[in-house]
């Protein structure tokens, strides 16, 4: 698969697997801060991936929404771009959604929510392009649903095996121990977003999972990256700059 090349061929060219995630707060200028900072990080090689969110950009009006797509614009070329919009409906409505992330926003991949099953997940799954459908995601609540058991097997495992045999990637979170048994599931062919490292939590030790084909896979971080200043100081790109060497040093141990 094209995209499959160009999500490995973007983290060997960088020597990493980190993708920033763009969850932007209310402030005067959106596009000019992440774009200063997604700048500092790709001029370092210091990620291989942006991952905008649409609901906190979508927050802020048509203002965030331009921002949006001024963001994209500006790093489709440059980067892997995945759209985190956790899209999910009927089949015709899926379908007006993907042509939404891939056509008009023009993002790589686009995060998918499997509740509605196949059918909603379909339009999605088009060359050129990954579907991450939410597996064993990284937040709290993911016990209510996703850990229930179907006869031997949890919910969230049959998400998975149903997804990667459709041709889709994943999203599974650093704030469980699920990661290896996933691998297991679908193989280490199948390319995974791996959210919950940094601000949320997430033990780095579960990434070990990942050894064997890690190029295809990205590990998320967002607040932890855009606002590292308020912590450590100095300007945001450098204080971003900081935390992104400090997480690539952490991920390469366990993934490399």
């Amino acid at each position: 698969m094209a995209v499959l090349r160009k999500l490995e061929k973007t983290a060997v060219e960088a020597g990493n697997i980190l993708c920033f995630g763009i969850d932007p707060k209310p402030m005067e200028d959106v596009a000019g801060y992440y774009s200063s900072i997604t700048d500092a990080l790709l001029e370092e090689n210091l990620i291989s991936a942006i991952k905008p969110n649409y609901a906190y950009f979508a927050a802020l009006g048509f203002d965030g929404l331009h921002a949006l797509k001024q963001i994209i614009d500006r790093y489709r070329e440059k980067t892997f771009v995945i759209l985190d919009a956790k899209r999910g409906d009927i089949g015709k409505s899926s379908d007006a959604y993907a042509r939404e992330a891939y056509e008009f926003w023009g993002a790589d991949a686009v995060t998918v929510a499997p509740y509605m099953g196949e059918d909603s997940i379909a339009p999605f799954i088009k060359e050129g392009k990954i579907a991450y459908v939410l597996g064993r995601t990284s937040n709290p609540g993911a016990k209510d649903f996703e850990e229930l058991k179907v006869g031997k097997e949890r919910v969230y495992e049959k998400v998975c095996a149903k997804a990667a045999k459709m041709g889709a990637g994943l999203v599974v979170g650093a704030t469980s121990n699920a990661l290896s048994g996933i691998v297991k599931l679908v193989g280490k062919d199948v390319p995974m977003l791996i959210p919950g490292i940094g601000a949320q939590g997430g033990e780095f030790d579960v990434l070990k999972a990942l050894r064997g084909n890690p190029f295809i896979h990205r590990i998320n971080s967002s607040s932890s990256i855009a606002f590292a200043c308020e912590k450590k100081g100095g300007s945001p790109e450098s204080a971003a700059k900081k935390e992104a060497e400090f997480l690539n040093k952490e991920i390469g141990k366990r993934v490399f």
